[in-house]
């Protein structure tokens, strides 16, 4: 039987979503204007950004548990503090172009911290049965 929600789909998601924060924290300054003309206006909303971000950390925290439990190192969980500390600067002590920087560098961060969960479940050597 196929597991649909697996570590790896959990880590891949996670991943993806990181990279789309980060680029939305990069575009967004330049698109702003651009979005209300079609239709994606919702996007320049802080309330947005606020849920992408939320998504991504709560995703993370969750997959890294994960995969804790799994590989039992904490590796990639010491590189989602990292990220963390990077978007809780960015969202509270700095404020227009190093506020887009932090941002930036917390999603990529934290999309590194899902890639090296998601390397060190596929190296890992412990023994799982399969599904019957």
């Amino acid at each position: 039987m196929k597991k649909y929600l697996s570590q790896e789909f959990v880590d891949n998601t996670g991943a993806c979503l990181s990279f789309a924060c980060a680029i939305h924290c990069i575009a967004m300054p330049l698109l702003i204007t651009v979005l209300p003309l079609i239709g994606l206006g919702f996007l320049a909303n802080e309330r947005a950004e606020l849920v992408l971000i939320t998504v991504a950390i709560v995703l993370a925290i969750g997959s890294l548990a994960w995969g804790i439990r799994h590989h039992r190192r904490w590796r990639a969980f010491l590189i989602l503090i990292v990220a963390l500390v990077f978007i809780a600067t960015a969202r509270t002590a700095v404020e227009g172009t190093f506020e887009v920087v932090f941002y930036s560098i917390g999603a990529i961060v934290l999309a590194s911290a899902h890639l090296v969960n998601r390397h060190l479940c596929k190296t890992c050597l412990v023994y799982e049965p399969e599904d019957v």
